[in-house]
Formats: C-alpha cells, sequence, structure tokens
C-alpha cells in the first residue's frame, strides 16, 4: 500500500509540475511585457501577444514533460535530503530551459524575449521548488509522528547495522521503524534470533499483521556464502531486500544504488524504480487496451451473449490473483464454466482435458478469447498488456517455497501476455521453464522487448496447445 502511495505521489507530483510550468510561463509574459514596461525598468521590447506566448505553451509542456522524466526527476527516494531534493530540481529545469531554447531558436517566424526566458527559468524552478518543500515538511512531521512508516528488519547487528539503526532514529522523517536485528554472535533485546530466521521472523510479522516491508543485509564481505543464502530464502516473500556493504558484487534483480546517511545501500530485489520508459510503458498500456477495447466491442458484446446463453449466471467471472508487490486484485474473464463449478471443485490448476468448463467456454481457452476483459485491468492500473502472468494466491503459497526465485516475478506489473506466453510455457507446463522467462523478461526488460511480444501474441499467443 505504502508503495502505491508513493508511485500516486510521484504521479501528482508530475501533474502539479506541469500545471506550473504554465503558470511560469505566462507569469513570465506579463512581468516582460507589462510589469517592467509600464514601469520603465527596459527598453521597450518588440511586443508580442500572449496568444503567441499561449501557442507555444503545449510545445513548452512536452518538452517539460520529456526532460523531466528524462533527467529521473521523479524516482521516489524514501532517504532524499533536501538538498538533493533542491539540486535534482535545479538540473531538470536547467537542461528543460537549455533544450526549450534551442527549439525556439529554430523556429524563425517567431521572435521572443530573451527576458521572458530568463524570467521562466527562474520563476518555474523557484515555484516547483515551494511546492516540493512545503509538501516535505509536512511529510517529515507526519513521519515523526508515526505516520507512513515502513517495518524494517536489519540482518547483521554489526557496526553497519547499527549505524543503520541510528540513522533510523536520527532521521524520523524517513519513517524507518525498526522491528529488529538479525545475528549468529550477538545478543540483546532488540536480536530476533539467528540469521538463518528471517523466513521465521518475516512470517510471524506477516501473521500478526504488522509485514515487513525493508530487509536490510549488514554482514561482512566475509560472510558471501551466508548472504547469498539471506538472499535466496528471502526472495521466497515479497519483502524489499538491500545490501549495505563495503564493497559488493551482488546483481540479482532490478539493482541499483542508494545513499543513506553516507551508506552505499545496493538494492538487490527490488521493482524498477519509475522513469521515462514506464511511463511511457503505462501510457501505451492505456492507449493500446483503450483502442482494442472499441474496435472489439462488437465482439466482445457477441462473446457475452454466447456466454449469457450458454449457461445461467455472470457474464463476467472474477478471481483473486497476486501483482505487482503482492498486491491483490480482482482479474477479470469472460465466465467459461458453470457458476457453482469452483464451489464444487474447489481451486484447481486447470489440466488438459478440462471437464468443467461449458461448451463455449472450451472455445474461448482455446483461443484465450476468455482473457479479453483483462484489458479493463489495464486500464485499472492493475495489470499491463506485457508482464508476467499474475497467478492466484492459493497457488502461490505452494510455488513460492519450491520454486526458486519464484516470488521475484512480483517485482513488475503483471501482465495479460508475457515472455513465458509466447515462448509455449503457459497452462499445465513445468513452473520453473515460466519463472526462468519471467524473470529474463524483468532483467532485460524494454519498450522494444514489450512490442515485440505484443507482435508474437498475435501470431502465436492466443491459439495454444497449452490453453485449456
Amino acid at each position: 500500500m505504502l508503495q502505491e502511495q508513493s508511485r500516486l505521489f510521484q504521479r501528482l507530483l508530475f501533474f502539479a509540475d506541469l500545471v506550473l510550468i504554465a503558470v511560469g510561463w505566462i507569469l513570465a509574459y506579463f512581468l516582460r511585457f507589462e510589469v517592467f514596461l509600464r514601469l520603465d525598468f527596459l527598453p521597450p521590447p518588440e511586443w508580442q501577444p500572449l496568444s503567441r506566448y499561449l501557442g507555444f505553451l503545449p510545445g513548452v509542456l512536452l518538452l517539460s514533460m520529456a526532460v523531466f522524466w528524462g533527467t529521473s526527476l521523479y524516482v521516489p527516494d524514501r532517504a532524499q535530503k533536501w538538498t538533493r531534493l533542491v539540486t535534482g530540481v535545479v538540473k531538470s529545469t536547467l537542461v528543460g530551459v537549455i533544450v526549450l531554447a534551442a527549439s525556439l531558436s529554430f523556429y524563425r517566424a517567431f521572435y521572443f524575449s530573451r527576458l521572458h526566458m530568463a524570467l521562466f527559468a527562474s520563476l518555474t524552478p523557484a515555484l516547483m521548488l515551494a511546492l516540493r518543500l512545503a509538501l516535505y515538511a509536512a511529510l517529515r512531521r507526519a513521519r515523526s509522528q508515526g505516520r507512513y512508516q515502513r517495518r524494517v528488519l536489519i540482518v547483521g547487528a554489526g557496526a553497519v547495522g547499527r549505524r543503520l539503526r541510528t540513522s533510523f532514529a536520527q532521521y524520523p522523517w524517513m519513517g524507518f521503524d525498526l522491528h529488529g536485528f538479525l545475528d549468529d554472535a550477538k545478543e540483546g533485546p532488540e536480536v530476533l534470533g539467528k540469521t538463518d530466521e528471517a523466513l521465521r521472523v518475516l512470517d510471524e510479522a506477516e501473521a500478526a499483521g504488522t509485514p515487513i516491508d525493508y530487509v536490510y543485509v549488514a554482514l561482512p564481505l566475509s560472510s558471501a556464502q551466508r548472504i547469498e543464502d539471506i538472499l535466496s530464502a528471502v526472495s521466497t516473500r515479497l519483502a524489499h531486500v538491500f545490501l549495505v556493504p563495503d564493497l559488493f558484487q551482488f546483481d540479482i534483480l532490478n539493482s541499483r544504488v542508494t545513499e543513506l546517511d553516507g551508506l552505499p545501500v545496493i538494492h538487490v530485489i527490488d521493482e524498477a524504480p519509475l522513469d521515462f520508459r514506464r511511463a511511457v510503458k503505462r501510457a501505451i498500456d492505456v492507449v493500446f487496451s483503450f483502442f482494442f477495447l472499441v474496435l472489439t466491442s462488437p465482439l466482445l458484446l457477441a462473446i457475452a451473449a454466447a456466454v449469457k446463453l450458454s449457461s445461467p449466471g455472470p457474464v463476467l467471472y472474477r478471481q483473486e490473483r497476486m501483482g505487482l508487490n503482492g498486491h491483490r486484485f480482482d482479474i477479470l474473464k469472460f465466465r467459461s464454466m458453470p457458476q457453482e463449478a469452483e464451489t464444487r471443485s474447489g481451486a484447481v490448476w486447470a489440466t488438459s482435458g478440462e471437464s468443467r468448463a461449458t461448451r463455449v467456454g472450451a472455445f474461448l481457452r482455446r483461443t484465450s478469447l476468455d482473457e479479453l476483459p483483462q484489458f479493463l485491468n489495464v486500464l485499472r492500473g492493475e495489470m499491463s498488456v506485457v508482464g508476467p502472468r499474475p497467478e492466484r494466491p492459493v497457488f502461490i503459497e505452494s510455488f513460492r517455497d519450491l520454486v526458486p526465485r519464484y516470488m521475484l516475478r512480483h517485482k513488475m506489473k503483471a501482465g495479460i501476455t508475457g515472455w513465458a506466453q509466447v515462448n509455449g510455457w503457459r497452462g499445465d507446463t513445468s513452473i520453473e521453464k515460466r519463472i526462468e522467462h519471467d524473470i529474463f523478461y524483468i532483467q532485460h526488460w524494454s519498450l522494444k522487448l514489450d512490442i515485440k511480444i505484443m507482435l508474437m501474441t498475435v501470431w502465436k499467443g492466443f491459439v495454444n496447445e497449452n490453453a485449456y
């Protein structure tokens, strides 16, 4: 939930910045051509109507959007200090102004005031910084009061682990709540057990309704094998894992380095940071899903009528699935079984020779047409067009301890189609191979790969011998 709130906050901040850019652009015009001109501060400029400047405003917003995402202005950093926040805004706006000025210089038909650009370059970052500093102060106060907290487990109660605890206490506005330590040699009230008891502590915390969000592994490099064992074990749960060593060579999934009070922190098992490519992926998801649903609406209505006539019950079937960071949601499908089928059989894995499906349902499954309503899940932000297929929590409980790296697939938003599916690993096939392909996709993700998977889905992703 906190991760979702963080992403929502970054999106709201992005749109707020676009409003501030528009305000800065218009305010700079009035200062240059109205206030300064009337007060005779400067020689009269070659006057331009406001409508001319407003005509360029959409382009200014588009350029700013691209530059801000490209300079990673919206990558969330919970431990970010206000000095880094200021330098981030100044850097992004400076690059944006340079790109904008260079772009306008090619448009010979339009004369723009250099003073207007200077005013815009001063007003815009000032407005953006004022907004951020106000939010920063409000967030610091809320976290200091115990709100928006994240629970932390530190593996290693040595010098590095203790310094982490001191940093959490020294900067309460970061919102880290220490659950305790794990250590093989040290004892004390904060030490909850040995380093090989990480799973027990995680499961007990989750059962108590206070799940651990972050696991910081702060062991010496001489404990490389122990670190590897801990990472392997914790990867079967949903906690984000970070290494805090002096030097490191681990690179598991979406690794990146941040800093916490001077300590290097490597994100070993984490979701990919929000950047420009992710924004483009989301835009493609929304646009593609919207037009797909509109263009296929006659087909969808025909399928809905066939389902309704084939057996009594609702047209759509809702089933709980697990997606990004363990978020549970109801996936939508065209109903392919009698309404009470699963009540009698319970949650079972679909296999060849499926006998519960209706006649219409069997056809929909073979052609994957029962999956089409999931484009509504995409529009709602619960899924992506391309990503690891989401699974039912009841099956995940069985798989996560039996299949190595199984839970790593939840570090990417679930998809309607994926790399495993277009390579034939769907239905009652090897779980290990499916996870292997899912992890490959997450590690090598790109917009180009997404488009390739979408095209492969058209040719061999719908009708498949393993679809039943």
